[in-house]
């Protein structure tokens, strides 16, 4: 990732990872819509207090660097620029429900089943004439933590991968959710290749239609079994 020089009007523009899948494939782009976001924008450098008056209180933002053009949407346009309905009162967020904790489940021993906790996408409809507000998608940042059985799982690469090594995440995989909302529901099991206690993980739901995001905690202390704890109560006495 790099800065584009903001002295001068530059339009920097790329195929998502997802064009080049649908021009591989023989299909046409046909772009009808874009999207903006203020990612990379740091509002608390609005200064009210500027010495030339208020036409300078945004000069410090308006000076910031633009991030280049960038294949993954999930990255660059977490905090998307939408049109909502005029009664609009809160932006959309993404609620998580099922788990043991705030935005935190801890497996334990016996829970190799795993979870199906449910993110419910709040303050959002529609388009008009329309019933689907789009999917999820689903990131985890360490696999071998836990891991997901949702559709369409794959490993982030790219220009991403720097991204990915310097946040100590270099194995992140992506899933996508289907559905037409507001309410996905998304498997998550724990890994049991390795009964270690103690290992964690971040997850992070996107919805990108909105942008809006939440993340979540997983912590993974399965050391044992079902199989392994039925056995060693068997042999007790």
């Amino acid at each position: 990732m790099g800065y584009l020089d903001s002295t001068s009007v530059t339009v920097d523009a790329v195929l998502t990872k997802k064009g080049r899948e649908i021009l591989a494939r023989g299909g046409n782009l046909e772009i009808t819509h874009f999207s903006a976001t203020d990612t990379g924008v740091d509002y608390t450098l609005w200064n009210p207090d500027h010495p030339s008056g208020s036409a300078f209180y945004g000069e410090a933002i308006e000076n910031l660097p633009n991030f280049e053009a960038s294949v993954h949407s999930e990255y660059t346009l977490r905090n998307r620029l939408v049109t909502l309905n005029q009664n609009t009162i809160a932006i959309p967020a993404l609620e998580v429900n099922g788990l043991n904790g705030t935005n935190l489940h801890t497996f334990e021993d016996g829970d190799a089943n795993g979870i199906k906790p449910v993110i419910t996408l709040k303050g959002y409809s529609a388009p008009v004439g329309g019933t689907n507000i789009g999917g999820l998608i689903f990131v985890i940042y360490d696999p071998t933590v836990v891991h997901s059985t949702a559709q369409t799982a794959k490993q982030l690469s790219g220009t991403t991968q720097q991204f990915l090594r310097e946040q100590d995440m270099p194995n992140a995989v992506q899933y996508t959710i289907a559905g037409s909302g507001p309410d996905f529901t998304v498997p998550v099991m724990p890994d049991t290749t390795t009964l270690t206690s103690g290992r964690e993980t971040s997850g992070l739901f996107i919805h990108p239609a909105t942008g809006a995001y939440v993340f979540v905690r997983f912590v993974n202390n399965i050391t044992k079994l079902a199989r392994n704890v039925l056995s060693s109560a068997g042999t007790k006495g």
